[in-house]
Formats: structure tokens, C-alpha cells, sequence
């Protein structure tokens, strides 16, 4: 799941400080949660305690603003007290779209060289690289980062880093920048340096354009950018083009994705790999999930590819139930929150555990084998083909089959095109619901269903 710059940038940290990190908020593991990290610039010794209190507040009002307040458990946060050497943030004096100096020319010595006057006035920006080597150094397993410059003055930007001021539309300035940065959309007010975003787009059919699934809902449409009108956006009123807005459903539904993408809904399950137990006797399996705000996950188990009734996070396998030999147990969980459009929705993102246990007439133990693994099935549904993406790869030895409503085997053709991905053809099937089952070296793995249209 995680990034780690550790590796990345080993050669740079040299060059990087250490700094006191302190938790600004704790749900669970690095490796179960996004990390955000939050540096300041422009704060001396004598002024931490400021930075901090500005990274709480910042931390505590991104989490008012949904999708994430929904998926607040999915985080962790926290402040690196980077240390300058002087106060503030510098200010040349430069821009032409303001009258200089709109406030006090001024060059203190700050860690990052955080600076506004980037092109335009307001464009509070700094050093990437010693940004990059402060998280190698300090917090090398981040996924978000964002710099608040010790400055009141009204500015920010988003790029590698988003970078934002200490004004009083701070807290809104980091949303919106985050929403670059994290969320990988597109200004909704008229920028030219953006193309092809989530959010932004040159197609206008709303049949086909890639929100069609909420256009004449929550009040997305196809509004055209009047400075160019070959550019489209999703609504009017959106976080990403104005501030003290929320995010349009089509935003929500992007930073969901990404959301799902770099995190497991699953913290950890028993038994584990490598357990002992008796196979001749009842057997717990649980899983401890991570719960968004209302819950949406939606679970479910089968057993040697049979489905069970339980959606529940817990299930006990009786002897009776279990063939001798080798069994396969898989738990999958998905999220079904109505901010994202399932129905004709690109991608399913779906976590599985999958045990196998051996059932034997003369061995009363059995050692366990379980292992997560994590999917994304797009699109579902499908006209002529989907595909299968792992999130680590598949093994060469590895077979699809389908099976129809009436429990018909259904033989597809498919193919790896790489290690990750699977394509899977059924243009010549009817529409209709079908049940994928994917096994690896004769093992199930998946166990999906699957729409046709």
C-alpha cells in the first residue's frame, strides 16, 4: 500500500535534517493508514508550538469537509517541527498582477525558501527537493504533505507539495490544495495548465462524458469554462473552483478512489498465516476492518467457492462444512458508499482474505495458510471485456471462469497481459449477472460477481 521515499532518496538524506515529529491524529498503523504529514516553514525554535497548534487546526478542519469526514479512521497525521532560522516567508515583491509590494518586501532565511510571487502574487510556494528529503528523513512512509508558511497573508499553492499560508482562509486554502495534490483535480475555475483531469474534460456528450453517472444529480451537469469552451467542468460551485464550498459529487467520488486505492479496509484478521489449528473442530475466522463514517463496507465469505450467508466481519466453519483435504475460505469486503457511483462505476476496489485449511482423518491439527490480497475489477459492469488488476502480481498458473445465474459453468477467454493484469473477453455472452471465480495455482482467489450489459 505505502509509498516509502526511504529508498527512493537515500542519497539525499545527507542533506536532510531530523526533526521532532509529534501524532496530531492516530487510527491505527503507518502501514494500515494515509499518513498525512504536515511541515511548517518559516517557524523558528521559539515558535513550534504555534506551528503545531496551526497544523491541529488545519488537520481538524480537513476532516469536516467530506469525503473525509467519512473516511476520518483511514488517516493518520502528523506535524514535523522543522526549524528556520529566521521568521516568516519571503516575498520579493515580483508579481505583476498586483502593485508591489502589496506588503513588505522581505528575504528571511527559512528552510524551504518558501516564497510568494511564483508567477502571480498569491502563489505561495518553496523547495520541493528539501521538502522530498525532510519526509525521507523524518516520515518516509507519508502519502500526503502539505507546507503552512508562517506568514498571515493570503496565499497558496499545490504541485508535488501543496503549500498554503497562515490567513484566515488557511484551512480552506489546504483543502483546496490537497484536492491537487491528493486528489489529482483539476482547478474548476479556468486554468490552462491543467488537461485531461477527473474534473475537467473536453467532452460534452453527457452520455458519455466521464461524470455521466451524476450529471442532473447533486447539481453536476456540463458547464463549459467561458474563457475556453471547449473545456468542460462538473458544477458550478465546487471546493476546486471556489473557496467555503464543498466538493461536487464528481471530486468526492475522485478522492474516494484515490482513498481506496493506497488503503486496505482491512486492519488485520485471524487466524494468521502460519497458525495452528484443529481442523476436526469448530474454527473461528475473524477480521477487524476499518470502518468509514456511516459504515458502507459490505462483506462477504465463501467456502471452496460455495457462497455462505454471514456478512458479518466474523464466521465459524463447523468440521461438517469442510471437505478432507484442502479447503479454501475467502472473506472479501467492498465499499459500497453512495458517493461513489457503482452502477456503471470504472472501477470496484475489493480486499480478500483467503485461508486454506486442511481437513485430515488422522491429523488433528492443521497449520494455516492466510493471505490479503487486493483487486480492482473495471469496468462493472462491462460490454465486451473487463480487466483484473492486483495489486501484487498473479502467478503464471492462473485460470478464469464464470458462472451464470442457473450455476452454468461459462468458459471465457482470457489472457495476462502483465504480471498485474488480467483481461478477460466476453463480448459473445448475454447479459446478465455472472459469478467470477479466479484461482491461482489451483487455488480460488476471487469470487466476484460480474455484469454484463
Amino acid at each position: 500500500m505505502k509509498k516509502t521515499l526511504l529508498s527512493l532518496f537515500i542519497g539525499s538524506l545527507c542533506c536532510a535534517q531530523t526533526f521532532e515529529t509529534v501524532s496530531i491524529l492516530q487510527n491505527g498503523t503507518n502501514d494500515k493508514r494515509i499518513n498525512i504529514a504536515v511541515l511548517g516553514d518559516g517557524f523558528t525554535s521559539a515558535q513550534l508550538p504555534a506551528f503545531v497548534t496551526s497544523a491541529q487546526n488545519t488537520v481538524n478542519y480537513l476532516f469536516t469537509k467530506s469525503p473525509y469526514t467519512e473516511y476520518k479512521n483511514y488517516f493518520n497525521a502528523y506535524a514535523i517541527k522543522v526549524i528556520s532560522t529566521e521568521s516568516g516567508v519571503k516575498h520579493p515583491g515580483t508579481a505583476t498582477d498586483v502593485t508591489e509590494p502589496a506588503f513588505p518586501v522581505a528575504n528571511p532565511n527559512n528552510y524551504f525558501s518558501s516564497t510568494f510571487d511564483n508567477g502571480v502574487h498569491r502563489c505561495y510556494y518553496g523547495n520541493t527537493t528539501k521538502v522530498t528529503q525532510v519526509l525521507a528523513a523524518n516520515l518516509p512512509d507519508f502519502d500526503i504533505a502539505y507546507i503552512l508558511g508562517n506568514s498571515t497573508e493570503y496565499g497558496g499553492c499545490g504541485g508535488t507539495y501543496a503549500f498554503a499560508s497562515l490567513n484566515s482562509s488557511s484551512n480552506e486554502i489546504v483543502v483546496h490544495e490537497l484536492g491537487h495534490s491528493f486528489g489529482n483535480l483539476a482547478d474548476e475555475y479556468w486554468f490552462s495548465g491543467t488537461g485531461e483531469r477527473a474534473n475537467k474534460t473536453q467532452t460534452s456528450n453527457p452520455a458519455t462524458i466521464k461524470w455521466a453517472n451524476w450529471v442532473g444529480l447533486n447539481g453536476v451537469g456540463v458547464y463549459a469554462h467561458a474563457e475556453n469552451p471547449s473545456w468542460y467542468r462538473p458544477h458550478q460551485s465546487c471546493e476546486m473552483r471556489y473557496l467555503n464550498q464543498q466538493f461536487c459529487s464528481v471530486c468526492k467520488e475522485a478522492i474516494i478512489e484515490k482513498i481506496h486505492a493506497l488503503v486496505s479496509p482491512v486492519d488485520f484478521y485471524t487466524p494468521v498465516n502460519s497458525s495452528t489449528v484443529n481442523a476436526n473442530s469448530n474454527v473461528t475466522f475473524n477480521v477487524t476492518e476499518i470502518l468509514p463514517i456511516p459504515n458502507t463496507l459490505v462483506n462477504s465469505w465463501t467456502l471452496n467457492g460455495t457462497a455462505l450467508p454471514s456478512t458479518s466481519n466474523s464466521i465459524t466453519i463447523t468440521p461438517s462444512q469442510l471437505n478432507n483435504g484442502n479447503n479454501t475460505l475467502i472473506f472479501s469486503v467492498n465499499d459500497n458508499n453512495p458517493l461513489v457511483k457503482v452502477n456503471n462505476h470504472s472501477t470496484v476496489h475489493f480486499t480478500n482474505i483467503t485461508w486454506t485449511l486442511n481437513k485430515s482423518t488422522t491429523l488433528r491439527t492443521s497449520e494455516v495458510k492466510a493471505e490479503e490480497r487486493r483487486f480492482a475489477i473495471y469496468p462493472n459492469p462491462a460490454e465486451n471485456e473487463f480487466y483484473i488488476k492486483g495489486k501484487q502480481d498473479f502467478s503464471k498458473n492462473v485460470n478464469v471462469i464464470l458462472y451464470d445465474a442457473s450455476g452454468k459453468l461459462i468458459p471465457v477467454k482470457f489472457e495476462l497481459r502483465d504480471p498485474a493484469n488480467l483481461y478477460v473477453d466476453i463480448k459473445n455472452l448475454p447479459s446478465g449477472t455472472y459469478l467470477l471465480n479466479v484461482s491461482e495455482n489451483k487455488g480460488l482467489i476471487i469470487s466476484q460477481k460480474i455484469i454484463k450489459e
